[in-house]
């Protein structure tokens, strides 16, 4: 049974109900170069705090939610984390996953989401076809909301303009917020992107000959490099000079260091808190990491 959302407005912020229980925080209207939009954690923020932390969940995945932490840190740690104010249109998650890259990890997570049995409680005019977010219950035949080229459609289903807040923009991020809030294992679809997308580079790194028998503290920062992005179009030729250097870690976190100093301080404060970093190895033939 879909559930209903009520939107409700306090000057700048924004809160929702749902099924007329008690009213939680979505977000506050911010501008941002030249556009308008909501976010949700900032200093006094109402918002819950539902914060990830890896030992919570060292039984499900290991060491991989070790290995995501240090970004999870860079990125807040708050699985209800919302912006909806820059190009990406639509941010959501403990790692904010971003809806304006086609086949990116937001619309993997997503896609996880819409295949659960309570998905049509939250989105009950979207479902998955032939693998595909579709939008099925609207005027007209169903429409694909996301290809292998373009999330534009999706983007504009969850944040409908670019210069003011709208009820549709308001009511997709509830949605995702409260079905977080209140079902573990939406929040477990986060980290197993999150995972699925670190592993993922691992490979990648591993088949360009990269990271065999590399520390683990040094496949974090490539990791946070690839899913940050602050390399570029550059950022594994960029990858590869740090690697051959003499202090390879020192010479990855420089990498995209002077515009982004403080997450880089961030990571490195984080790897070095877990003494399992220095004490991993990547196996190639495991396509995983082993202790040295």
């Amino acid at each position: 049974m879909p559930i209903n959302f009520e939107v409700k407005q306090d000057g700048r912020d924004f809160y929702c109900s749902a099924d007329g229980a008690p009213k939680f925080f979505v977000g506050r209207r911010v501008p941002y170069e030249g556009r308008i939009g909501l976010y949700n954690v900032f200093g006094g923020s109402p918002l819950q705090s539902l914060n990830f932390s890896a030992g919570n969940y060292a039984d499900e995945f290991g060491f991989w939610v070790e290995f995501i932490a240090p970004t999870a840190a860079c990125e807040g740690r708050n699985f209800l984390t919302l912006n909806t104010y820059d190009r990406a249109a639509f941010t959501f998650g403990f790692t904010q996953f971003a809806a304006h890259v086609p086949g990116g990890d937001f619309i993997h997570y997503f896609r996880a989401l819409l295949a659960r049995p309570d998905a049509g409680d939250y989105f009950p005019d979207l479902a998955l076809r032939n693998g595909r977010i579709t939008r099925v219950n609207g005027p007209g035949a169903p429409v694909q909301l996301e290809t292998d080229d373009t999330t534009q459609p999706l983007m504009k289903y969850l944040n409908p303009s670019d210069d003011r807040v709208e009820d549709a923009e308001v009511l997709a991020a509830a949605r995702f917020i409260h079905w977080t809030a209140n079902q573990r294992e939406v929040r477990l679809a986060q980290i197993r992107e999150m995972i699925a997308a670190y592993r993922s580079f691992m490979a990648t790194a591993d088949a360009k000959h990269l990271i065999a028998n590399r520390t683990a503290n040094q496949c974090c920062v490539i990791a946070d490099i690839l899913h940050h992005g602050r390399g570029g179009k550059t950022a594994w030729t960029q990858i590869k000079t740090a690697l051959a250097s003499a202090d390879p870690f020192a010479a990855l976190c420089a990498i995209g260091g002077t515009k982004w100093a403080e997450r880089v301080k961030t990571l490195k404060n984080a790897i070095a808190a877990n003494p399992h970093f220095a004490g991993r190895v990547w196996n190639s033939a495991q396509q995983d990491f082993v202790e040295r």
